[in-house]
Formats: structure tokens, sequence, C-alpha cells
């Protein structure tokens, strides 16, 4: 992944903004947020909060769920 954060920043994304960063399809990482949201915090794979009606989710966790999972966008092999 060819995106880079510093450790120390807090980077919460819409669902909107998290397709746009990684590629992903927004209702996909929507039904993920939802997922995740209803779990206990302590078993959540991505942070998730809902502000004004809205999921966030926490940039870096949602980087390592897409490292470790591998789902997403698939380019065409030639």
């Amino acid at each position: 992944m060819a995106i880079e954060i510093a450790p120390d920043q807090q980077i919460w994304v819409m669902t909107t903004e998290g397709a746009e960063l990684t590629g992903y399809n927004r209702y996909y990482l929507e039904k993920l947020a939802n997922k995740n949201s209803k779990l206990p915090e302590d078993e959540r794979q991505i942070k998730v909060r809902k502000r004004l009606g809205r999921h966030e989710l926490w940039l870096p966790d949602l980087l390592q769920y897409i490292e470790e999972i591998g789902y997403g966008p698939h380019h065409d092999k030639k």
C-alpha cells in the first residue's frame, strides 16, 4: 500500500474518503464499518465511530485490514 502515515497522527476517514484512498468500493466499506460497529470495541478489526449519522473508520486500522485480508480492488492481469 502506497499510503504512509505517522503513527502519532489521529486519522479518521468517512467511508467515502476511505474508498478514495484505498480504491475499495464505498458500499463495501460501509458494510465493513457497520459490521465492526456492532462488535464490542476490543473485538473490532477496525476502530469505528459514528458521527453525524455516518461511520468514520480509523485509517491505520483500515490499511492494516487491507494488507492482511487482501480483498478489494483487483487489477486485471495481462
